[in-house]
């Protein structure tokens, strides 16, 4: 029994009483009191009635105890009204505690799976242009596509990973004019990775040289008409490169503990012909996609976003140019279509290659001998791109509703997220260069970015050498294993604990503070857990103490953890990892307070019992909220 589970029990008894009086239309919202005294689940729906159907809040809260305390709802002792008509409830904690704290041990989240599962997610996230490192923030892109599959996941649904490669656009023509015209060798220096190498020297100095040449200018122009052709030496070589630059991003990814089930290359749509789907699409419209006839837009198909007759480039969205080409907006419209399973055009796939978690990666290909792949339908569609694209998504999003209805309209989720920044302080401090600003902005056109091997290696050698002092028995891949599971793991928490909406300023210094709001925190304090329980020598849970001796000090700790199942609710209900990333910092908080202030190996029988109990359930669920968040957690530090 859980919380989730209990308040569903009280919400039906609640629903019944409404039927008894006739309301039939009120929400039933159920809360955990801020204060203590008050029990653990109370409600205010006496409020609500009163709106309904008259009378006083306190005589509809009056009655609706008597109606519940009859009803013998399991694990209640008390139902009580107070204030002016709330109605709490109180716990027999000896009897909730007991059976909560084994579903934790014993069931972990097979119990949550039951509530959450059974639904077919597809996510595309990371879609990195193939010219270039990751930098930290494509990393915010990753991570949050890759936790969010992860809580998916583990919750029990199925999810469909995509990586889409935007191979044919303006970037990749400029690092080909760097190693064609520019004498750039198509291998990288020593000690410098292929991706690094073409992001940080060919692509910055490629297009330093080219906003000064008319003539590489127009020739820019040529590769990309070259590379969307296709079966020219020119789009082979794009290929190769930018298959060697995608196998170093993967690196990355997987370092992030993202995974893919399928690569999309855009060269192979555009060869395969899918692009031009989106010409049958404009008849079927009912009003919003449309042929502007006169005027400085004559001959563009365009999404009406805006309610204005006349087109609104502030709002409308050009998909198709007066010259027949699609613009991004429209190649991302019929890709969009494809992956809902609305649009039964296969796309060849063959095997990339096998992953460091085991599973096999495929990709799309041209070549004819490989099988046919078209996508089956999905409850949800999430797409993993900056908020700065909110415009064009939001056009796409009301050209499938158009085309095919609010059913799927609902389902094309633009999962947004804003900049990131790398504070001003760390750049200085650890990579040498000073700006005036307090963070930087980073421009791969300039050259100002911070690649995210940099940072985690930057990380991974600042924590090196206080794991070697702190544990001298390891050897150094063992040390070194640890420092790149810390450095991963505080620079997601950094990236995940703020709104998605919401800059990110990230500072090495405080990602790594043990006594901070970070990453490194969380996982200093179940390290601290497992270290009491293995000085206990704990291996099995004695759940026949009383749970009902749980003094104050206790019952906090236990009350923060009886909250867990309503974080998960709240994170896949939102379809947000942040309140589980929170509570998890709440939670290291509540039990780093209550250890400092409470023995637990040298207390007393039946105290120390029940005390290693709190210590293991608090170790189960952040372990729980480890496999839920993709935030892996260490044994040692």
């Amino acid at each position: 029994m859980n919380l989730l589970e209990l308040g569903n029990i009280i919400r039906g008894h609640i629903k019944d009483f409404l039927d008894n009086i006739g309301v039939r239309e009120v929400d039933i919202t159920l809360e955990v009191p801020s204060r203590i005294e008050y029990g653990e689940i109370a409600t205010s729906i006496s409020f609500k009635v009163s709106k309904e159907i008259g009378g006083r809040p306190l005589d509809i809260a009056n009655n609706l105890r008597d109606f519940l305390v009859s009803k013998n709802i399991p694990y209640i002792d008390v139902i009580e009204v107070a204030g002016s008509g709330y109605v709490n409830f109180k716990l027999n904690k000896n009897l909730f505690f007991k059976d909560y704290f084994r579903e934790i041990v014993e069931d972990g989240l097979n119990v949550y799976a039951n509530y959450f599962g059974g639904k077919y997610y597809r996510i595309e996230y990371t879609s990195v242009n193939p010219n270039k490192a990751l930098h930290i923030g494509h990393a915010r892109n990753v991570i949050l596509g890759s936790s969010l599959a992860t809580l998916l996941k583990n919750l029990g649904n199925k999810v469909d990973l995509l990586n889409y490669i935007d191979d044919t656009g303006v970037q990749m023509a400029d690092i080909i004019i760097g190693f064609l015209k520019l004498g750039f060798e198509p291998v990288s220096p020593e000690n410098m990775r292929f991706d690094k190498y073409c992001g940080d020297v060919v692509y910055v100095k490629a297009v330093e040289e080219i906003e000064k040449s008319d003539e590489l200018k127009d020739l820019r122009r040529k590769i990309i008409k070259y590379i969307e052709e296709g079966d020219n030496p020119i789009a082979f070589f794009s290929r190769a490169l930018a298959q060697k630059v995608l196998s170093e991003q993967l690196k990355t990814c997987w370092r992030l503990g993202a995974y893919y089930n399928l690569l999309v290359w855009e060269s192979d749509i555009v060869w395969s012909g899918l692009h031009k789907e989106l010409f049958k699409l404009v008849d079927r419209s009912s009003g919003r996609i449309i042929k502007i006839d006169s005027g400085k837009y004559a001959g563009t198909v365009v999404i009406k976003v805006s309610e204005e007759p006349d087109f609104n480039p502030y709002q409308d969205e050009v998909i198709m140019r007066s010259d027949g080409t699609l613009t991004y907006a429209g190649k991302d419209l019929i890709f969009a279509i494809w992956k809902l399973g609305l649009l039964k055009y296969p796309l060849k796939i063959k095997v990339f290659g096998r992953q460091p978690n085991g599973g096999i990666l495929y990709t799309t290909t041209s070549e004819d001998s490989f099988d046919e792949y078209i996508p089956n339908g999905c409850d949800l569609l999430f797409n993993v791109i900056g908020i700065e694209q909110t415009k064009p998504q939001k056009a796409i999003k009301e050209a499938i509703t158009d085309l095919y209805g609010d059913e799927y309209g609902s389902r094309y989720i633009h999962y947004s997220y804003s900049l990131v920044k790398l504070s001003g302080e760390s750049t200085k401090k650890y990579f040498g260069i000073e700006y005036e600003d307090k963070a930087i902005r980073m421009s791969g056109r300039r050259g100002i970015y911070f690649n995210v091997d940099d940072v985690l290696d930057k990380m991974v050698s600042m924590v090196l050498d206080d794991i070697k002092e702190s544990n001298p028995d390891l050897s150094d891949e063992e040390a070194r294993k640890i420092a790149e599971k810390i450095s991963v793991a505080t620079l997601k928490y950094s990236l995940l604990s703020i709104d998605r909406d919401k800059e990110v300023i990230f500072d090495i210094d405080k990602a790594l503070d043990i006594r901070g709001e970070s990453g490194a925190y969380i996982l200093y304090s179940y390290v601290r857990a497992k270290s009491i329980l293995e000085k206990a020598g704990y291996t099995e849970a004695n759940y026949e103490i009383d749970f009902g001796l749980l003094d104050e000090d206790d019952y906090k700790l236990a009350r923060q953890m009886m909250l867990l199942p309503l974080y998960i609710y709240d994170s896949i209900r939102k379809f947000e990892i942040k309140p589980l990333v929170n509570y998890m910092y709440k939670l290291s908080t509540v039990f780093n307070e209550y250890y400092e202030k409470n023995p637990v190996l040298k207390a007393d029988e039946p105290v120390r019992s029940y005390r290693l109990v709190l210590v293991n359930v608090f170790r189960h669920i952040m372990e729980i909220i480890s496999k839920l968040t993709n935030i892996e957690l260490v044994d040692r530090m």
